[in-house]
């Protein structure tokens, strides 16, 4: 196999063999190894393009760094596709690099190869797989290759927005409940504020209050509750509860006790023999 040495001077395409005929027969037995100057060439997807009348080929090249050369930065080597040596005259090539935000580095078109008519020998045999990639798969190729890419960086942007917002949340979940906090005030008997449920008190889903304790009796009730008791010591087999209510199953007593020695002539009182009791006013209690 002839392998080609080209170099890649300041974007120009300069011939670095002696020798850079081909012979038209040549069909897979030809190679360009081309030197690069600037590393810049490393940062981008890099292509050949080999031309010759109406044939065009395009193709890939993978470049590596040359890190025993002060003068050279990159290399690459490619086969001369056959399409553009199957008849004789100057193949036309260049070099280009694109990245995915449509920066481009390329070089001026070049001759530096030339195909030339083979002597008295057996014409090599046309490849029976697929032709060479043409500018056209490969610009196909090469847009699939974009979208993927762009797919990834959608997926990465998303995940790192997902983590952005979940982030913000956090923090105005806690912002506001620092302002909830600080913005609070506690009820008292003189001001107007927020309060806990306590004890004795139930609150549903609509924030409704209620309560199913009773009320608590105050001094004058209670002291009404206590003759009262009294009262049905004396008089009856049983005694009022701490609610006011009579107990059942109440049996007269048979001993008659002056009315007037049990009372206290406020809440119950006697007379002409009726007993009256006396509540206390709603003004005094609330009830």
């Amino acid at each position: 196999m002839q392998t080609y040495e080209l170099k890649v001077v300041n974007r120009d395409i300069v011939a670095n063999s002696e020798d850079m005929s081909l012979v038209r027969t040549s069909i897979g037995m030809d190679q360009v190894h081309v030197l690069f100057d600037s590393p810049e060439w490393l940062d981008f997807p890099v292509k050949v393009t080999f031309a010759q009348g109406d044939d065009i080929v395009t193709q890939g090249l993978v470049l590596s760094a040359v890190s025993n050369s002060d003068e050279w930065s990159a290399e690459a080597t490619v086969t001369v596709p056959y399409e553009v040596i199957d008849m004789v005259g100057k193949i036309r090539v260049t070099f280009q690099g694109t990245d995915a935000n449509g920066n481009h580095i390329i070089t001026a078109y070049g001759t530096p190869l030339e195909v030339e008519e083979a002597g008295d020998v057996v014409d090599g045999t046309m490849p029976a797989d697929a032709p060479t990639i043409n500018e056209w798969q490969q610009a196909y190729a090469d847009a699939m290759a974009a979208v993927n890419r762009a797919q990834t960086l959608v997926t990465e942007l998303e995940s790192r927005l997902s983590d952005m917002v979940a982030g913000v949340e956090g923090d105005i979940n806690e912002t506001i409940s620092e302002r909830i906090a600080e913005s609070t005030v506690v009820a008292t008997d003189s001001t107007l504020g927020s309060v806990m449920v306590g004890s004795g008190l139930n609150i549903n889903s609509a924030g409704v209050l209620s309560t199913t304790s009773r009320y608590e009796i105050g001094a004058e009730q209670a002291a009404a509750i206590a003759n009262l008791s009294a009262l049905a010591y004396y008089c009856f087999d049983t005694s009022f509860d701490d609610d006011g209510d009579l107990e059942p199953t109440a049996t007269l007593k048979t001993t008659a006790i002056p009315l007037e020695s049990i009372v206290d002539g406020e809440t119950i009182t006697v007379s002409e023999g009726k007993l009256s009791f006396a509540m206390v006013s709603a003004d005094e209690t609330g009830y």
